[in-house]
């Protein structure tokens, strides 16, 4: 796979990203499996992520991070998002902080595969891994 992680993450609730076509196709395609609109990826960013997500949402990350091989059945899968990481030019001076996050964040449960997703996808946004916001 190779979209970033940084990509990814900025994907995950950014309705429009820079990103290479591959990704945005897993985008389009996690959207409609899931239903979730560009307008309630906006909303959400708009509340800083602070908002409450509804369950689509929720279900949206797990889709993004199954199709990138960061959740293997609802296991995440913190080597190959480091991997994933480790390619990204800007952030390669980083990887011992950017490491100990994802490590933080490897452990956190939710109540299904879609809330273990979305909880491990804040988790990494606390930790400053992934942008909360433009």
């Amino acid at each position: 796979m190779k979209s970033t992680l940084f990509c990814a993450a900025l994907a995950m609730f950014l309705a429009v990203v820079q990103c290479d076509p591959d990704f945005r196709q897993l985008m389009q395609e996690c959207m409609q499996t899931t239903q979730v609109t560009e307008a309630d990826l906006k909303d959400f960013m708009a509340s800083g992520m602070q908002g409450t997500a509804k369950e689509n949402l929720k279900c949206y990350t797990k889709c993004l991070m199954e199709k990138q091989g960061h959740l293997v059945n609802g296991q995440f899968n913190a080597q190959a998002m480091l991997d994933s990481l480790k390619n990204v030019p800007q952030i390669k001076d980083k990887m011992d902080e950017i490491s100990s996050g994802v490590n933080a964040c490897k452990d956190m449960k939710g109540t299904n595969d879609c809330d273990t997703a979305f909880k491990i996808t804040m988790c990494l946004k606390e930790h400053k891994l992934i942008p909360g916001h433009h």
